[in-house]
């Protein structure tokens, strides 16, 4: 990685690219950030609000408290960044690369992560109530204690994923793949399994009151 790029030149807006660079508490609100390089800079408690950072390279960034609400970052890379309770309230993440990612108790509700990449990231404890995850790929990720009330998991894959604890109340996991998750004493009040597949995967103690079960694939699976 080069080395850490001129700050000063960055916040007045005279280039884009600021890798590892100490931006802790930047006021970046509505800053035109497409294609931006900011791998490994330091953005904790940053403010993006509504800010345009599609297709920007976010990897191993910190935007630990970050307010994202609004934002764009369709396309965007974050591969293993550190997001824990980022605020990311209706941000457009779809087609995102987040492996790895750190998103513990971050706020994400009705954000859109549309086939966005989030393979091994960390979602404990986050909200995201009415978000749309429809064929994002979540394999073994760890959602464990998260709200993911009303969200869309259409086509989504989780397999190995950590549900554990977790609430999916009304959740639509319509044609998911589920298979091995771990999903102990996990709510899926009223969910929809349609054409779900949850081979293998740990129920025990789950909720399934009210939930939507026609042709899920149930092998092997703990009850």
């Amino acid at each position: 990685m080069p080395a850490a790029g001129d700050v000063v030149a960055f916040l007045n807006g005279e280039t884009n690219d600021c890798v590892r660079c100490d931006l802790k508490g930047a006021q970046l609100q509505r800053r035109a950030l497409a294609g931006a390089d900011l791998r490994g800079a330091d953005l904790s408690g940053a403010s993006l609000h509504a800010a345009v950072l599609s297709k920007a390279r976010l990897d191993g960034a910190r935007l630990i408290g970050a307010n994202l609400d609004l934002a764009n970052l369709s396309a965007a890379s974050l591969v293993a960044a550190d997001l824990q309770d980022a605020l990311l309230y209706r941000a457009n993440l779809s087609g995102a690369l987040l492996n790895d990612a750190n998103l513990t108790n971050a706020r994400l509700s009705e954000a859109r992560l549309m086939r966005a990449r989030l393979e091994g990231a960390t979602l404990a404890g986050s909200v995201m109530k009415g978000t749309n995850l429809a064929a994002a790929l979540l394999v073994e990720a760890d959602l464990q204690l998260g709200n993911f009330q009303d969200a869309n998991f259409q086509g989504a894959v989780l397999r190995k994923a950590t549900l554990t604890n977790a609430g999916f109340v009304g959740s639509n996991f319509t044609s998911a793949d589920l298979t091995q998750a771990k999903a102990f004493n996990t709510d899926f009040l009223a969910a929809n399994f349609t054409d779900a597949r949850l081979t293998n995967a740990d129920l025990r103690n789950a909720r399934l009151d009210g939930a939507s079960l026609a042709c899920t694939n149930f092998d092997n699976a703990l009850l």
